[in-house]
């Protein structure tokens, strides 16, 4: 099915930069040098996408994997951020109305729950684990300590080169 769309896509890539440049030329006669000003901005905010997208993307896929999911929507979401930054870099009204399009929300793809969330725990539950296994409102925490002694003698430092 998605051979069969290739020529179709090709086609529509290769008449973008066309319709950019004949979009552009109509838009230039309505707006004047407006237009100028309206691509260089668009190029510095596809710039500035780009330069958040990093984050954007190990964030998205720390915050899955944390709740113990594979991020589909999140990942979706972050591959139309690049495109949509990659497309108001590229001059032209066209490729600007379509890169807002791509970076205006979407109901997307939910996250699939992979591993021990796909069986109702969080990934870092234990089997037998249970949280209120203590008196209810208790302050009490288990746990084992070590008293130090803060009139210990100290290690002498050593010189740093």
């Amino acid at each position: 099915m998605l051979l069969r769309l290739l020529p179709f896509i090709g086609l529509l890539l290769l008449g973008l930069p066309v319709l950019e440049l004949v979009s552009s030329i109509w838009l230039a006669s309505q707006i004047g040098w407006w237009l100028a000003f309206w691509l260089f901005a668009s190029a510095l905010i596809g710039v500035g996408i780009l330069k958040s997208w990093r984050l954007t993307t190990a964030w998205a896929m720390v915050d899955g994997l944390r709740q113990g999911e594979l991020p589909l929507g999140r990942l979706f979401w972050v591959g139309r951020t690049l495109i949509a930054a990659l497309l108001f870099i590229f001059p032209g009204p066209v490729s600007d109305v379509i890169g807002l399009i791509l970076i205006l929300p979407w109901p997307g793809i939910r996250s699939v729950p992979m591993g021990a969330a796909a069986f109702g725990q969080t990934p870092f539950e234990q089997p037998g684990y249970r949280p209120d296994h203590g008196a209810k409102n208790s302050s009490v925490f288990e746990g084992e300590y070590s008293r130090v002694d803060e009139a210990a003698p100290k290690l002498p430092r050593q010189p740093q080169d």
